[in-house]
């Protein structure tokens, strides 16, 4: 009976050391395992208006075209519940005064750089809040001015932001909503041409920015539908950015309709280039 009860310890010991072993590896697997990053290329063509009281008192209203590009990806912060975002986009527009007699023309360039939090996860739904920061920097130009032909925009924030996705079998949808708070930004004075500017006359060209003087408002909404051999984003993009500063008041307001293809992404080095079975998306549902 000695023997027989040694021999059943020695068997329930090696089967506890094996499964702790395996719950070790499977642990280890799955904080290590390779999140693909989701690249979403797309162009947003839509309408524009333009209001700069630099240039003219009028607005201008006519089309903006974008192109964006935006990656997405979970990484192993807040214990793997952080989705890093990041975004690069290109705006042009042209757009005419009222009486159709004078053009002005927009161009923009913008990176953001951020993530957020899920804070909740269902079967078919995810919430997520968090914040990015943001640079832009652009230059809107009026053909009919001579002296001040031109207004330059340069503006870095920090933003906060909301997301929300929506799976069905056929499609994944996502809706995210973001507004600066707090910043820096350029602005001259009424008046005052860039040309003194550049001879020295720099007081109170950099402003802080917030609620007091900036508002701004960003609405996305996308849908992703697969397809047997490519993945295609469709949506809706509001861009909505005013500021009232140094006694000139600004604002760019657009309206488009996105239509892009995304793909996922992965660089896997070492030994996990071996198991490729360890990858799992960072935007669609698991």
């Amino acid at each position: 009976m000695a023997n027989l009860r040694q021999r059943v310890l020695v068997l329930l010991s090696v089967l506890f050391c094996s499964t702790v072993s395996f719950a070790q590896n499977s642990g280890t697997e799955e904080e290590q395992m390779p999140r693909p990053t989701n690249n979403a290329t797309s162009i947003a063509i839509g309408s524009s208006n333009l209001y700069d009281t630099y240039l003219s008192p009028l607005e201008y209203k006519g089309t903006s075209l974008r192109f964006l590009n935006e990656r997405m990806k979970q990484i192993g912060w807040f214990n793997n519940r952080f989705i890093r975002q990041q975004l690069f986009e290109v705006e042009v527009a042209r757009a005419e005064n009222p009486a159709k007699n004078a053009r002005e023309y927009w161009l923009l360039f913008g990176y953001n750089w951020g993530g957020h939090y899920k804070l909740y996860k269902a079967h078919n739904l995810r919430l997520l809040a968090g914040g990015f920061v943001s640079g832009s920097l652009g230059v809107l130009y009026n053909e009919r001015n001579s002296n001040n032909p031109a207004s330059a925009r340069a503006y870095a924030n920090f933003n906060l932001s909301v997301q929300a996705f929506y799976k069905l079998h056929f499609a994944t949808f996502r809706w995210q909503v973001s507004s600066p708070v707090a910043g820096v930004l350029f602005s001259p004075h009424f008046g005052q041409s860039y040309y003194e500017i550049s001879l020295g006359n720099t007081v109170g060209v950099a402003n802080f920015a917030s609620l007091h003087n900036q508002r701004a408002l960003r609405n996305y909404i996308t849908v992703d539908l697969p397809t047997n051999w490519a993945t295609f984003r469709l949506g809706y993009l509001g861009s909505y950015y005013q500021t009232k500063v140094n006694d000139l008041q600004t604002h760019t307001y657009s309206h488009s309709v996105v239509l892009g293809v995304v793909y996922e992404s992965i660089n896997v080095g070492g030994r996990k280039m071996q198991n490729k079975d360890l990858i799992r998306s960072s935007y669609y549902f698991e």
